[in-house]
């Protein structure tokens, strides 16, 4: 019994994410581009935990319990300054308030704080004409080896690949959607804005 006490407790991860989680804390550089949600990296713990209570259908408490400090486990990485983030956020995720007002005013700040460090970069890609983020959220990876990988999330499923053709699409995108964001000083002021206006 004490042996399968691992086996028998919830996952930390949904299946489909762990070969991603092993490739983000290898990458080097790691690109997000988020059209709805805070990213996990950039996630606070009641953001982290709003968000999972919202999963339908219904996670159980245990799985929840499980998966809240799983994710904010993985902001360790945001602290090695060897890696390099760039996080590109919708405003539509930056207007949704995820745990009322006070917690959505945390989430806020804790954003323009993450911007501060001399390795994230954190934007916002405002509303406007359509562009490619309306094609949805993505992550773009760089190895050790200067190997390009994209993770792509949806519904039911993530896809982690390395196709070149994909990538490059990807990272044409991901470009584009650069030039539409607000600066990084534009972006910590923009969301600076949002959360005086709570």
């Amino acid at each position: 019994m004490v042996a399968a006490h691992e086996y028998l407790k919830p996952e930390r991860f949904p299946s489909y994410l762990e070969d991603y989680v092993r490739y983000e804390a290898e990458a080097t550089v790691l690109s997000f581009y988020q059209p709805l949600l805070i990213p996990g990296l950039l996630q606070t713990a009641e953001t982290v935990r709003e968000y999972l209570n919202a999963h339908f259908p219904p996670l159980d408490d245990d799985t929840i319990e499980e998966r809240v400090p799983a994710r904010l486990e993985r902001q360790s990485l945001l602290r090695d300054q060897r890696k390099a983030f760039s996080f590109v956020i919708g405003e539509a995720a930056l207007r949704h308030q995820a745990g009322g007002v006070e917690a959505h005013r945390r989430q806020l700040l804790h954003l323009v704080e993450a911007g501060k460090a001399r390795n994230v970069s954190v934007q916002v890609l405002p509303f406007g004409p359509a562009g490619p983020g309306l094609l949805g959220p993505f992550v773009l990876l760089e190895t050790p080896e200067h190997e390009h990988l994209v993770y792509e999330e949806g519904q039911t499923m993530g896809v982690l690949y390395a196709d070149a053709a994909k990538v490059s699409i990807v990272m044409q995108r991901h470009a584009m959607i650069l030039r539409q964001a607000l600066s990084p000083d534009e972006s910590a002021r923009f969301i600076g804005k949002l959360a005086e206006e709570l």
